[in-house]
């Protein structure tokens, strides 16, 4: 008995702390963000990304959304533009840019997708981020 209350209390416990709410037959969730973990783009001409929760502090491995790139440089002209699929966490661009001073990621639709059971998370708009290099 003590055993099905503390099953039931977790499991209660752990909806309210889910941040996607069902509206309107849609799955909802606008705390969405991209976060780089590294970037390589004046060296290598790499960055590598996820998509996390508000906090930002761990990646939601089983999200997923296509994005659109930009690297700038600090006149704000733009160097390279291309698409990732958000499949992989890495990007791999076709040079590296020393001169690149930021760069914009924009999401392509304003959902996400959970690669486990398929269902779009949708947001109020695109996720987008705007990265300053060091």
């Amino acid at each position: 008995m003590r055993l099905n209350l503390s099953i039931l209390f977790i499991s209660l416990f752990s909806l309210t702390l889910s941040a996607q709410e069902l509206v309107d037959g849609r799955w909802t969730d606008d705390g969405l963000q991209f976060k780089v973990l590294e970037q390589f783009v004046k060296t290598k001409g790499e960055v590598y990304i996820c998509v996390t929760d508000s906090a930002g502090e761990v990646c939601i491995e089983n999200l997923v959304s296509g994005f659109e790139l930009k690297v700038y440089d600090a006149q704000d002209n733009l160097l390279w533009e291309g698409i990732g699929s958000g499949r992989r966490k890495g990007v791999k661009l076709p040079q590296a840019f020393p001169k690149a001073h930021y760069f914009t990621l924009k999401a392509f639709k304003p959902w996400v997708v959970n690669k486990r059971s398929g269902n779009r998370i949708h947001q109020a708009k695109a996720i987008e981020l705007k990265y300053t290099l060091p």
